[in-house]
Formats: C-alpha cells, sequence, structure tokens
C-alpha cells in the first residue's frame, strides 16, 4: 500500500523536523533500493546543516532514482525548490573539479512536488543536461518519492508511523508484512493459491465487495488468521489494476489503539485482527472493513469459507514444489485445515503460541468449547470438566488468558469461548486423558439428554438466554463441536482414545444417549446442534433415527408439529433437515439419509416453513445442481430405490427433479470438517445433466401409468426433456391414449393440444418445440381428437387469455383472436347442440362466464335467449354468474318483455329470493335497474340491497341519495359510506353524521381488524366534516372518540386532540377513564368500562398536540396555563402522579426551539422549570426511548446509533443551562442511551461469538 503519499510529503516539508531529517529518509530509500552500496555519506539530524555537499554516494546503479557510481545529492525542504535546486545546482558546479564533475551524477530531491508554472521539470532537467557539466543530472520530486517509497513498503511504513505520524506507531501493518509473517509459519512457506483453493468464487466475491466499497464483509475460518490471509491472497492474485488498487489501500489493523487511530480516516481498507476486532463497527464507519472469525464464532451473517476438497488443496500444494499426489497425501493429513498443516509443517520461524505455556487450564474450556456464566448448570458441568469444586478455579486462569496478545479464548459478558477450537485442539488435543474423558463423556452425556419442558401458555414468558436453570446453547454447541473434533481431527492432533478409536469413543458417547431412538423430544431439543451430532457419529445417529421411523412411524410423527412462535410458528424438524442433508453428501451414506428423509415426507403433514424433507430430496438429487458427492449412476439408483420403496412420496418427487426452462435451488447443510467423496469430484458435464434428467423422465412415465392428471404434468414439461425422453414419451402416450377411458383419453388429449397451441403460438421464442418434433405432437393430437365440437373448444374458455394459434394479438386489442375464436366455437355449438349445447359447455370450463359474453356475438332471438336463461338458471347456482350475464344482455336488447321472461323463469323453476337477487346484482347501477329489481317484489328488493357490491353512482344526486338511503336501510352503513364518499359534497351533514353512528356496531364487529379501503373512507368522511361550518366541533369530536381505532395511521390531528388541548378538562376525562385514584381501591370493573378505558388509552397515546402549539411553534403561556388547570383537576381527582406522567408524555412530542435548534422548545422548557415535577419528567424520558419505534442495525454495528442518540441529547442539553430542570432531565436521557449503547456493544461483540 502507500503509506506516504505527495500531499503527506508537502506537508511534512513545512516542519523543521523535515529540514534536519529529509536526508535520512533518502538515506534509507537508497539503502532499501541499492545492491552494492561502496560509499554513502547522508548527515541527518544534527549534522544535517554541516558544510559540503549535502549527500555523497557510490553505489551499482538502480534505475529509476539510484545512479550508477558516484554522485552527489543536494536536499530543498522549503518552498522555492525549483530556484534552490538551480542555486545548487551552479554553486555545486564551480566548486567541484571538472573532471571529478564528469564522473559523478547531480542529484537534487525535495520533498515538495514541481510547481513551477513557467518551466516544466523535464525541460529544467534536460537543459541542465545540455550543459554537459555533469555525467548526469536528475531532479526527484514529492510525486517521484511517492512512488519511490510504495516500492519500499518497509521504509514506507517506518517513516510513516514514527517520522510523519501518518498511521500508528504500532498495531498496524501493510498486507505484504502480515503476508512475509503468515507464509512463513510453514515450510515450504504458504503460496497465496493455497488459501484460495476451493474458494475461487468467494474471492471473486470479496474482491466485488472490496472495489465496490462494501462497509463490512464478515467471513469464517477454522481461525481469524486464515480469513486474513484469504483476503489478503485475493487481492495478491487479482488483476495487476484490482491488485495495485486495493494494496495501496488496505491495511492490517492490530491492536484497539491503532484502530482508533485510524477511525476517521478515509480512503483506507481495514483488516482487523486480535483486540482490533472489537472495533470492527467503528473502523467499517470509515472504510471497507473485513470482520475476521474463526469457525466457532461464526454467525448467520458470517460467510464460511469453503473447506475446500483435498484434490484442490492438493494441487494448490504443487506451487509449493510438491507433487500432485504429495499434495493431495499432505491435504488429507491436515484435514484441509491451515491451523492443523501450520503445525504439521511448522517453519523455523512459526511462533509457539503464547498461551501454550498455560495449556493445562485450557484443557477444561477446550472440552467445554463455549458456556454462559450466567447458567449455573454450565457452571458446574466446567467444574465438572475441571474436577474442582469451585468455578472461581476453572475461570480465575482464563482471565489472564484472555488479556494476551492473541488469546486463545474470548470473554465477552457473560459468555466464555474458545477462540478458535480447531487450532486449540490441534495444539492441546495430546494433553487430553483417560480421565478428561470420562469427565467430558459424562458432561456430554448429561447436557445432550436433557430434554427441556414444554412451557405453559400461562407460563411467564423468558428467553432462552434469561434462563439459568439450563444448559446454554453455547455449551450445547461447544461440546457438540469437539466431539466433531475428536472424530475427524484426532490424528491431526495427536489425540487418542485408550483401548478403542476415537471414533468408537464419540459412538459410544452417541449411542448412549438416553431416547435417541425412541424419543423424538431428544432430536428437537438438539435440532439446533443435530447437523454436528450426525457429522461426529453418523452410524449411531442413522441407527437411532432408522428405529424412529420402523412401522407407522408414530414415534417421530410429533416432531412435524407447529407451534406457537412469536413472529412465525415454530416447529423442530428442520434440524432433522440439516442432518440428513449434511449425511447425504457422502456417497456411503447417500442411500441411508435419503431413505430416512424419504420415509419423513411419507408422513410429514406441510406446514408453513417451506423447509420440508421432500425439499432437500429435491435438492440432493437435483440434476444440475445435486448436493451430493455421489455420482450420477449411484444417484440414479439410490432415486430408483426411493421411487419403488416409498411409493407414496414417488410421484411429488419426480414432479418436482423433472427439467425445467427456469429452475432455483438452494444450497444444503454441508459438513462442517469431513470430507465425503473420492478424490476427485465428477465434472457436472451437460452429458452427465441430460443423463440425470433422462433418468428422472423414465421414473417419471413409469409412475405415470394411465393418471389423467399426472400425463398433465408430463406434457407440460416435455419441452425441457433431452431428445430421446421426449421421444420415450411420446412413444408411450401413443400407447396409453389408446387404452384409458374416453373421459381419461379427452383430458390427456387437452393437455397436449393446449400445449401444442402454446408451442405453436410463440413459435418463435428459445424454448418453443422445434417444427418436426411439433409435427409428431400433431399426429398424436389428430388422431385421438375428439368428434365432440364441444369438448374441442373446452380449451379456449379455461384461461382469460388462451393461446390461439396461427392468429396474431395486436397491442391495440390483444383479446381479439381470442374473443373471434370463442364466437366461432360457440356458432358451431349452437348450430349443433343449440343453446343446451352452450349451457353444456358453461358446466364444463374454468370461466363459464366467458361463454355467456361469447354468446353475445350470435344475437340470438329473444326466445332463445329466455330459453338459455332457464336452462342455465335450472343448472343450478355454478352457472349464475351465465345466467346475471343472460339477462344483462336480455334487458339491454328487449327491455321489459325480456324482464317479464325473467320473472317468469324464477318462478316457474321457484328460485329462492335471495338467489334471484343475486342474478340481478350484475346489472348497472341506475334507477332503470333498481325499478326493475323493485318490480320482482319487496323480497328480492331487500335481498338485492343487503348482498350487492357498493358501485358508483353515476346519476343525478336523488340517485346517489335513493342508493345510499337503500343501503343504511338494510343495516349497511358503511356500504352508504363507500357509496357516498365518492360524493362527499352531495351529501348533508346530518346524514354524513347518522352514517357514522349506525356503523358504529359494524366497526365494533370488526374488532379493529379494518382493511385500509375501510379506514380511507371513514377518514375522508371525517375530514369533509371537519370543513363544514354547521358541525359543531363536540359532535365531531365524540364520533372520532367512537371511530379512534381506525386512525392509527392518520397524521394530520383530529379535533377532539384539538378540544383535548383546548379544555383541561376533557383531558382530565381521559385520564379518569384509564386510571384509578391514587387512594381509591382496586374493583371489578365492567365490560362497558374497560372499552372505555381501552379507547381514552388509544386517544391519550394518539395526542401529539401540545396546547397553544402552532405549526412549529408554541404559545408558552398558553400551554403553562393548560398545565396549571390540568393538575389542579387532577389534585381534586386524587390523580396527580399518572396525569403528571401523561403530560410528560404530551410534552415528549414538541417540536424544538425556532431559536436556537435545540429540543425542546422555550416553552416547553418553561413548564418543565415551572411545574418541577419528577413524574412529568419521567414521562416524558420515557416517551422520548418509545419514540424511537423500530430501528435496524448492520452487522455487528454495536450502539453506534445510541451513541449518536446520546450525543445529540446531550448537545441539547448543554444548549440550556438557563433551565436547569430541563438540561438535567436530558442529560438523564442521555445517559439512558449510552447504556443502552453499551448494553448493545456487548449484545453485537456475544454475537460475533455466535455460529
Amino acid at each position: 500500500m502507500r503509506w506516504v503519499t505527495a500531499t503527506n510529503l508537502q506537508q511534512w516539508a513545512d516542519t523543521l523536523q523535515a529540514r534536519t531529517n529529509f536526508p535520512a529518509l533518502v538515506a534509507d530509500l537508497i539503502r532499501a533500493t541499492a545492491a552494492n552500496i561502496m560509499d554513502i555519506r547522508f548527515p541527518s539530524g544534527d549534522k544535517g546543516q554541516v558544510r559540503g555537499f549535502d549527500g555523497v554516494l557510490e553505489a551499482t546503479g538502480m534505475p529509476p532514482y539510484v545512479p550508477d557510481g558516484r554522485s552527489i545529492w543536494e536536499f530543498g525542504v522549503t518552498e522555492g525548490a525549483a530556484g534552490k535546486a538551480t542555486s545548487d545546482y551552479e554553486k555545486r558546479t564551480a566548486q567541484a573539479d571538472e573532471a571529478a564533475r564528469k564522473e559523478t551524477t547531480f542529484v537534487f530531491v525535495s520533498p515538495r512536488t514541481w510547481d513551477n508554472p513557467t518551466v516544466k521539470l523535464p525541460d529544467w532537467v534536460q537543459a541542465k543536461r545540455e550543459q554537459r557539466d555533469w555525467k548526469d543530472v536528475k531532479y526527484i520530486d514529492g510525486a517521484m518519492l511517492e512512488d519511490w517509497l510504495s516500492a519500499c513498503p518497509a521504509v514506507a511504513a517506518r517513516w510513516a508511523r514514527y517520522e510523519l505520524r501518518l498511521m500508528p506507531s504500532a498495531g498496524a501493518r501493510s498486507i505484504d508484512e502480515f503476508w512475509e509473517e503468515f507464509s512463513n509459519r510453514f515450510s515450504p512457506a504458504l503460496v497465496e493459491q493455497v488459501p484460495l483453493a476451493g474458494r475461487e468464487s468467494q474471492a471473486e466475491g470479496l474482491l466485488r465487495g472490496l472495489s465496490e466499497g462494501t462497509s463490512k464483509l464478515a467471513y469464517a475460518a477454522d481461525s481469524p488468521d486464515e480469513v486474513l490471509a484469504f483476503a489478503i491472497a485475493a487481492i495478491r492474485r487479482a488483476e495487476p489494476a484490482v491488485r495495485f488498487f486495493l494494496e495501496a489501500r488496505t491495511l492490517i489493523v492490530d491492536t484497539e489503539e491503532a484502530a482508533r487511530a485510524l477511525a476517521g480516516k478515509e480512503g483506507l481498507i481495514f483488516l482487523p485482527r486480535g483486540q482490533a476486532r472489537g472495533l470492527a463497527g467503528l473502523l467499517a464507519q470509515y472504510g471497507p472493513t473485513i470482520v475476521s472469525a474463526g469457525a466457532d464464532e461464526k454467525r448467520s451473517n458470517h460467510v464460511l469459507l469453503n473447506r475446500p476438497h483435498s484434490s484442490a488443496l492438493g494441487k494448490a500444494f504443487v506451487a509449493m514444489g510438491f507433487t500432485e499426489e504429495q499434495g493431495y497425501e499432505i491435504a488429507q493429513r491436515c484435514g484441509r485445515s491451515l491451523a492443523v498443516l501450520a503445525r504439521q509443517r511448522p517453519s523455523g520461524t512459526a511462533e509457539r503460541p503464547e498461551w501454550m505455556d498455560s495449556a493445562e487450564p485450557l484443557v477444561p474450556a477446550l472440552l467445554a468449547g463455549a458456556w454462559a456464566t450466567s447458567s449455573n448448570p454450565d457452571q458446574t458441568i466446567l467444574c465438572t470438566l475441571a474436577r474442582c469444586a469451585e468455578y472461581e478455579m476453572v475461570e480465575a486462569p482464563l482471565r489472564k488468558l484472555a488479556k494476551l496478545k492473541d488469546p486463545p479464548v474470548d470473554h465477552v459478558g457473560d459468555v466464555w469461548t474458545m477462540r478458535s477450537s480447531v487450532d486449540a485442539f490441534v495444539h492441546l488435543g495430546h494433553l487430553i486423558g483417560a480421565e478428561h474423558l470420562r469427565q467430558f463423556s459424562a458432561a456430554a452425556t448429561e447436557v445432550f439428554s436433557y430434554i427441556p419442558p414444554v412451557p405453559k401458555e400461562d407460563e411467564l414468558f423468558r428467553p432462552m438466554s434469561e434462563r439459568q436453570d439450563t444448559h446454554s446453547n453455547w455449551l450445547r454447541e461447544g461440546l457438540m463441536t469437539m466431539l466433531l473434533h475428536m472424530a475427524v481431527l484426532h490424528e491431526q492432533a495427536d489425540f487418542t482414545v485408550q483401548g478403542t478409536t476415537p471414533q468408537e469413543f464419540v459412538n459410544g458417547i452417541v449411542r448412549g444417549l438416553p431416547g435417541l431412538s425412541n424419543d423424538y423430544r431428544l432430536l428437537a431439543s438438539l435440532q439446533d446442534n443435530l447437523a454436528l451430532l450426525a457429522e461426529a457419529a453418523p452410524i449411531p445417529f442413522l441407527e437411532a433415527l432408522e428405529r424412529l421411523l420402523e412401522g407407522d412411524c408414530a414415534a417421530i410423527k410429533p416432531i412435524f408439529d407447529e407451534h406457537k412462535g412469536f413472529l412465525t410458528p415454530r416447529t423442530y424438524h428442520v434440524g432433522l433437515l440439516w442432518a440428513l442433508e449434511t449425511l447425504a453428501w457422502d456417497p456411503g451414506l447417500l442411500l441411508r439419509s435419503a431413505m430416512c428423509l424419504a420415509r419423513l415426507a411419507a408422513i410429514d403433514p406441510g406446514g408453513s416453513l417451506s423447509n420440508r424433507p421432500i425439499n432437500s430430496l429435491r435438492a440432493i438429487f437435483l440434476s444440475w445442481s445435486p448436493n451430493t458427492s455421489a455420482r450420477a449412476k449411484q444417484r440414479t439408483a439410490v432415486l430408483a430405490h426411493i421411487v419403488k420403496a416409498v411409493p407414496a412420496i414417488a410421484w411429488p418427487l419426480l414432479t418436482k427433479l423433472l427439467p425445467r426452462s427456469h429452475d432455483t435451488s438452494s444450497p444444503t447443510a454441508t459438513p462442517k470438517f469431513r470430507e465425503f467423496g473420492g478424490a476427485e469430484e465428477e465434472a457436472l458435464t451437460y452429458g452427465v445433466v441430460w443423463e440425470s434428467q433422462a433418468a428422472v423422465v423414465r421414473l417419471a412415465l413409469e409412475q405415470a401409468g394411465q393418471d389423467p392428471d399426472r400425463w398433465a404434468t408430463l406434457i407440460g414439461a416435455m419441452s425441457e426433456f433431452p431428445a430421446e425422453s421426449l421421444d420415450s414419451m411420446l412413444s408411450a402416450l401413443d400407447v396409453v391414449l389408446a387404452e384409458v377411458t374416453s373421459e381419461s383419453r379427452f383430458l390427456i388429449w387437452d393437455a397436449l393440444r393446449r400445449e401444442a397451441n402454446r408451442h405453436r403460438t410463440f413459435a418463435d421464442t428459445d424454448w418453443a418445440l422445434r417444427p418436426e418434433v411439433l409435427s409428431r405432437v400433431d399426429a398424436v393430437i389428430e388422431k385421438f381428437k375428439p368428434d365432440d365440437p364441444l369438448l374441442q373448444s373446452i380449451w379456449l374458455f379455461d384461461d382469460w387469455m388462451p393461446p390461439v394459434p396461427g392468429v396474431a394479438a395486436t397491442a391495440e386489442d390483444p383479446m381479439a383472436p381470442v374473443d373471434a375464436a370463442r364466437s366461432e366455437a360457440i356458432r358451431v355449438i349452437v348450430a349443433s347442440s343449440g343453446v343446451q349445447g352452450v349451457v353444456e359447455l358453461a358446466k364444463r370450463v374454468k370461466l363459464p362466464r366467458s361463454v355467456a359474453v361469447a354468446s353475445q356475438s350470435l344475437q340470438l332471438p329473444r326466445e332463445q335467449l329466455a330459453e338459455l336463461l332457464r336452462l342455465a338458471v335450472e343448472s343450478g347456482d355454478g352457472l349464475d354468474a351465465v345466467s346475471a350475464t343472460v339477462i344483462a344482455e336480455g334487458l339491454t336488447r328487449f327491455g321489459k318483455s325480456f324482464a317479464n321472461d325473467v320473472q317468469n323463469t324464477v318462478a316457474e323453476l321457484t328460485v329462492e329470493p335471495s338467489r334471484t337477487a343475486r342474478l340481478l346484482t350484475g346489472l348497472g347501477e341506475n334507477r332503470r335497474t333498481w325499478d326493475i329489481v323493485s318490480s320482482f317484489g319487496p323480497e328480492v328488493n331487500e335481498a338485492y340491497w343487503a348482498q350487492k357490491h357498493t358501485y358508483a353512482v353515476a346519476g343525478d344526486t336523488d340517485e346517489l341519495l335513493f342508493a345510499i338511503e337503500s343501503y343504511a336501510s338494510r343495516g349497511r352503513p358503511m356500504a352508504a359510506i363507500e357509496t357516498a364518499v365518492r360524493r362527499l359534497k352531495e351529501v348533508a351533514s346530518d346524514t354524513l353524521l347518522r352514517l357514522l353512528d349506525s356503523a358504529i356496531p359494524e366497526i365494533n364487529a370488526s374488532q379493529g381488524r379494518l382493511d385500509t379501503m375501510t379506514a380511507y373512507y371513514l377518514e375522508q368522511v371525517f375530514d369533509e366534516l371537519g370543513t363544514r361550518n354547521d358541525v359543531v366541533p363536540e359532535a365531531l369530536a365524540k364520533r372520532e372518540f367512537a371511530y379512534l381505532p381506525c386512525f392509527s395511521r392518520r397524521k394530520k390531528p383530529l379535533t377532539l386532540h384539538r378540544l383535548m388541548v383546548e379544555r383541561a378538562g376533557l383531558f382530565m376525562e381521559a385520564i379518569c377513564a384509564v386510571f384509578k385514584a391514587a387512594n381509591a381501591e382496586a374493583r371489578e370493573v365492567s365490560e362497558n368500562e374497560q372499552r372505555l378505558a381501552v379507547a381514552a388509552y388509544d386517544l391519550l397515546g394518539s395526542l401529539q398536540l401540545l396546547p397553544g402549539q402552532a405549526g412549529n411553534d408554541v404559545d408558552g403561556k398558553i400551554l403553562l396555563q393548560w398545565c396549571y388547570e390540568v393538575r389542579d383537576l387532577a389534585k381534586e381527582m386524587d390523580r396527580v402522579d399518572v396525569t403528571d406522567g401523561r403530560i410528560g408524555h404530551l410534552l415528549a412530542h414538541a417540536p424544538a426551539s425556532l431559536l436556537d435548534g435545540a429540543w425542546p422548545h422555550e416553552a416547553v422548557r418553561f413548564a418543565i422549570e415551572s411545574v418541577a415535577s419528577d413524574e412529568l419528567e419521567n414521562g416524558l424520558a420515557v416517551e422520548r426511548f418509545n419514540m424511537r419505534g423500530i430501528y435496524s442495525k448492520g452487522i455487528g454495528e454495536g450502539g453506534d446509533q445510541e451513541r449518536e442518540l446520546a450525543r445529540q441529547t446531550r448537545a441539547w442539553a448543554d444548549a440550556m443551562q438557563d433551565f436547569p430542570r430541563t438540561s438535567a432531565m436530558l442529560m438523564r436521557i442521555a445517559d439512558g442511551w449510552m447504556h443502552d449503547a453499551e448494553h448493545a456493544d456487548v449484545d453485537a461483540a456475544k454475537q460475533s461469538l455466535r455460529r
């Protein structure tokens, strides 16, 4: 990176230190550049102003800055360096012997960038060279020095830290310095390809994020240093332009002091390490920051770096000088872990961890992994592991270790956790003895076998993190991770178990868990850690699960039960799916794990979560993205076995696996440490994908049988089938169509014809079937085409816009081809079957009304139309939409005579009034319609107005008022309001008030579940009434109070609010409705009193307008007078404290001052000082906290937002020293924000340790 820029040098040149120390900087650069120096003399410091040349050098040249042979150097740090350069040149030319000058290069150096408006630097140098006074002439200015320093980062870093003070003197390094140290921990030295192996796509994402300036990028690996090595390797292997851009800006930050010193410096990229990781959130405010974590610290927002396959890592080792075979062997031996590799292949310079000198006290912590001191059971387990009586004996030595520069443990709040359990296990595993293992086995069994009781519905809620009577999730996960380390990394850690293998030791613990094979509740209690358990002991886990899945699976079915959660339902089967997905990566375990998933899918009742067993199976066997290391042939064999063994899920699974043109998939859970699969992964070529797809289609064809629905599914997907599979399907289809029943034949034929039409309509698309294939499909369609024109036409009326081949839609009328085809179909049907055929068609299609609409093009005679109506009504209410459409057509064309036909039909068929009214609701919204409806009699008329939807009335005011009263008189005031709201100006105030009163029971019946439009209609009515002079404020306020729940999103003050801040008594009435008198006994309240109290409380909560407020200004006299009046009333009602609190609640919504911009307004400040009430100030403070509302935070942000709120509040307090109580109150509020900030910091730090 560029530690020092030309601008930095220019600024430094103005200091006294530059005059004396600049020669030393140049000398350091020469020493870092020249390979062979014979003579060098550059006096600096207090010797920098001696007589003679400023510097003398004889060295082997190193272009472009160090001349070859002898050279003299002159320096100029003051302004006007060009003039000094000319002066020095002339003076030294005059002083030096000509013969000596011919063998000497003259060099002038200045920290200032050349800035001479009359002469350019190259011209000055060229002019001096042309005088031939010296062997050569050079001028090095600030811009050139910046480049020279960037080529000598060690010099640049030292001068930036200690002389120019641009960087902290300690705790910050360039990425080259870190890579030099990190890579040389290994023998031979690590190359960039190793930490990047198998992570190429993640490296691309990192580079993209850094280049785009993403504020925070979080990654996790076996150790935090591995994350930094990965990031640096990605930068060093990037394209030159990207590399130079990022290298020039990226810093390793090691200490908190350095992080704080760098905060505020923009244009940098930060990689915090060690202690500085705690300030990642602070650094991220000023530049992209890479947050590193060990695998044990990973949480959901960390990207877990892929653990490379042995083959990929082995190939990377080739760049270190190994053969590919040697590299593969090394990769397997180190468990594909750099932390393990550092121990197996250390260099002579590799540092031994400082904490190794205190290894023994770390063993209990290593075995536990993590724990919470707030959990008493956790403390007991730690005492068991440490074989001591007091927990303090466990923690005391750890507190010292936590303060080391590179501590093995982290302590945040009440949580202790290993910083990198992999690194610790590799270094300490050999210390774990038989007694440790006995204690560990007992502890693991106790923790894992605990099944927490199901909380009762009336039990007070307590977050799991606050419960002290159960083991923490920290400990459960820590112990489970240690099981996995023992099973997988025992060779790398020299961990042994006397008399058996580490894997069998782990298997024994898992097999010994009581209830694992017969109690689903144990699986539910371990769901967050089941994937770790399964990876640690695959065979015992599968054995237990297979026993639970025997028979009718009754023992495990309840695991799918959904329980009421805070935001979303809770269920306990997801962890089980993750565990089986993890094991499915192992080709040797694929069949067993997939069969378990299949049996689970067969008993899965479904639910609101998308994580279902059948979806896990789909992800595992998906042809273009399989989530298993098994090869295609094995995947196909296992899938075929599942289809045969668990037929209940065969078809649903196969349909999910059918090829699709656009498809998505999510990755399944992956092993954390184990490497499943052979030395080489199968390349996912097109051939492999097509082979897998063909196998799925083959199985699906076998499962389709003669089921029309299944064949419709296959037909809909056939365009994506491989060519051979499509041929097989069409051949099978020809056979099936010849054998099935006529009804099934039609359904399959219709699906095939629809698909063919779709492809013919969109023949120019990429997905359309090729003409030769479509011709073969057409042959099948023609061969099995039904004779009945009705059956041939159904497809036209099953979709809103069915594709009509051969006719192109236009932008002006996209429905024209569809309408024309439908009309022609109806014409043919009527010609062959009469209107009876129209009704039969309507019975068969999904959009029966479209049949009636299409029939309008025939302009049927009245008698035929009346017959069509009779047949449709006679067919039942399923065709009421058809009947209503026919009625509308008949009345439009034939008027009253057709109305008589309708009346005769409903009378003849004894249609009940409510259904008759429903048939008439499709008529226009006008007086003519209403007269026709009325002619059907009072019962029909009543039913019509009771059930019809509201529509805009386009007629005159009389028609509008008739419709409003017709709704209102049938007990539908909200329908009347909805009709009126479109033309409120034409409705009298007393009518609107009456409608509001009438609608209250309807609103109450909704229990507050009003749709958005209803709330909008009501608000429009109240706004209109608020503008009218004939509506007194009290009348409007009374109704606003009744409708208060409807105004939850209203921004404008209500009339009621204005009255409350004008009339102290009204405010006090609301207080008394909610709060009892201070000295009154508690009593039972009636249901009406409860409803009144709830409404009054909502009213007080919604009040944000201050007495005397107009816009952002407040009249102090009015406000203070109102406060006094309310408090006097509160004394009479014995409610002083609660009233003061509610006054404070109201004052919290005051505007800021218009004079000094500070909050609150001066009127409120005077009120606070005058009233002098602690309760008022507490109420105000509480509401200020609550007014923050919902907020969001970035990853690991901590308490920065709260600190900003505290800073702002303190600034307000400082601005009003003349108001001591107000200032003190604001300081208390600021202290509250700071307390929240500290709490948020701890939470963020604890979450950074989470998986």
